[in-house]
């Protein structure tokens, strides 16, 4: 099975720019494709990794004292206030792991950003993990920086958590101010190398340049740094996956829980289930039994109720002229409905004229309409619930009729 399906936007417009499969070594099964995966891609994997453009992100660290992740962010964004273009109360802002000294690495974007992006991917039924800067996804070395050109951009990752995009034709002066600066860091070492990812030359003048994977399409070497790490998931508040699957599950809160529900059993073991399955087949021996004795109360010995019913129907097929067959069929379909219910037991139930009237006890209303559908599901009978009343505010007490249609 596949593992990761990595996916790449534009810089432009909120579209999905091309996509990589990715195997549970983390190896790429084959080139990166254009466009958006199918339906069938995003249901093979097992986890989506989306990669943001870094042109949309500003990253930086914060110094504030404290770990409580709320009070710290309300602090950053004032933090960091200065340095940034748009009013606070329109960016969003995702917090790395913690470093020494209280710093906090921090990515920065608009919400109106976060907002198209989160649309678009909506509406192509993609559900990521984790939403990443491209520039973090690049790989990351102790004391070089990683440049992926790109077209007419440049990726730059300068740190673990630092780096930014920009037009090539740029990056030769932005890297010759950032060198004194990074110098002084004790973040980010001086660009003494440039690992440089693409078929390009760039002149960077005295910095040594070593070029790599030239070959190598960008998403390959973007998925080998994102695998390295470490980054900044921007799926934060707001924007988490838990505000988002809120979001879409609030509307089907009651559904939610039953899938849950139905999560849960379908997760039980088969010991257990083995278990449980032997309970109600006693349960069910103990309720045809019943059933028998209360059909023929002058039966003494009870040894096979199910071969000894058949033989009294016989017996009454032959005295009152037919009705035997229909009755038998009626109550073998109704009883492997009933044996695969959870939550009812039968208290009693009589018979007349293609017509089987059953006393039930049931764990729940909920449970008592489960057991109608699937009886009405079969297509060979028709169940109406008569009557239902709670007893001590539990279990409900229900007399149900079943007709036999086209048996």
């Amino acid at each position: 099975m596949v593992e990761t399906l990595l996916i790449r936007l534009e810089r432009d417009r909120p579209a999905v720019r091309e996509w990589l499969l990715l195997n549970d070594q983390g190896q790429p099964g084959q080139a990166p494709q254009a466009g958006v995966p199918g339906s069938d891609v995003l249901t093979e994997a097992r986890r989506v990794i989306v990669l943001v453009p870094g042109t949309d992100i500003y990253l930086d660290q914060a110094r504030v004292p404290g770990r409580n992740r709320q009070r710290l962010l309300r602090a950053i964004p004032y933090a960091l206030e200065e340095k940034l273009a748009a009013d606070v109360e329109q960016l969003h802002f995702a917090l790395a792991t913690p470093q020494d000294d209280n710093i906090h690495p921090v990515a920065v974007v608009g919400r109106s950003r976060m907002d198209a992006w989160q649309t678009m991917l909506r509406e192509l039924g993609v559900v990521a993990e984790q939403w990443i800067p491209e520039q973090l996804a690049l790989p990351l070395f102790d004391q070089a920086w990683s440049v992926l050109v790109d077209g007419d951009f440049a990726v730059v990752r300068t740190g673990p958590y630092a780096g930014f995009v920009i037009e090539c034709d740029t990056l030769p002066k932005m890297l010759e101010l950032m060198r004194q600066p990074a110098a002084e860091a004790e973040s980010e070492p001086e660009p003494g190398q440039v690992q440089l990812y693409g078929s390009t030359v760039i002149d960077l003048q005295d910095l040594e340049v070593e070029m790599v994977d030239p070959d190598v399409p960008p998403l390959e070497i973007l998925a080998r740094g994102w695998q390295q790490g470490p980054v900044i998931n921007l799926l934060q508040d707001a924007y988490s996956r838990k505000a988002e699957w809120s979001r879409l599950l609030r509307p089907w809160i009651a559904t939610a829980a039953l899938l849950l529900v139905a999560l849960l059993l379908g997760g039980v073991s088969t010991g257990v289930d083995y278990y449980r399955l032997s309970g109600q087949q006693q349960q069910l021996t103990a309720d045809i039994e019943a059933l028998y004795r209360k059909a023929f109360p002058d039966a003494r010995r009870v040894v096979n109720p199910r071969a000894q019913m058949e033989q009294k129907l016989k017996q009454l097929e032959r005295t009152a002229g037919g009705g035997g067959p229909e009755f038998l069929k009626l109550i073998g379909e109704a009883a492997s409905v009933i044996r695969a219910a959870k939550g009812v037991e039968v208290q009693g139930a009589s018979y007349r004229v293609g017509r089987l009237d059953l006393e039930l006890e049931a764990e729940s209303l909920q449970i008592l309409d489960q057991l109608k559908q699937s009886l009405d599901a079969s297509g060979h009978m028709t169940a109406e619930i008569q009557s239902a009343t709670t007893k001590g505010g539990k279990k409900v007490t229900s007399r149900m009729r079943i007709v036999g249609a086209g048996l």
